[in-house]
């Protein structure tokens, strides 16, 4: 734990929300990019603290948004282009669909991203 003067500790659990609050304004566009095409979009962590946009598809897919390289950046300065993998609910441990691309802009995303409904 971390000591705070306002509370006099910060526990585990403040961290966390600190950072997935920290990574949900840094992807503010995106979200709202999402949200807009009609998609539930969450900023997520996969495990280990490795960032995503998650969108849930249906009951049975969804979909993890990251960098092309590997997990999302935390910091959007550090971003590098998109990959979109779709799994199944049942079986995650690997995608059913992939699409990626070196461009981080938001125009790049768009084409990646799978049908709002099956």
């Amino acid at each position: 734990m971390q000591v705070s003067e306002e509370r006099g500790y910060v526990s585990d659990l403040d961290d966390y929300r600190q950072a997935m609050e920290f990574g949900q304004h840094e992807y503010a566009d995106v979200l709202a990019l999402l949200e807009e095409r009609g998609y539930r979009a969450e900023f997520a962590q996969t495990g280990g603290m490795c960032a995503a946009i998650k969108l849930d598809l249906n009951p049975d897919r969804f979909a993890l948004i990251v960098d092309c390289d590997g997990p999302l950046s935390w910091e959007r300065s550090d971003h590098q282009g998109w990959t979109v993998a779709i799994y199944d609910v049942a079986d995650t441990s690997e995608e059913i669909a992939l699409e990626s691309t070196d461009d981080g802009s938001l125009e790049a995303l768009a084409p990646l991203l799978p049908p709002t409904t099956d």
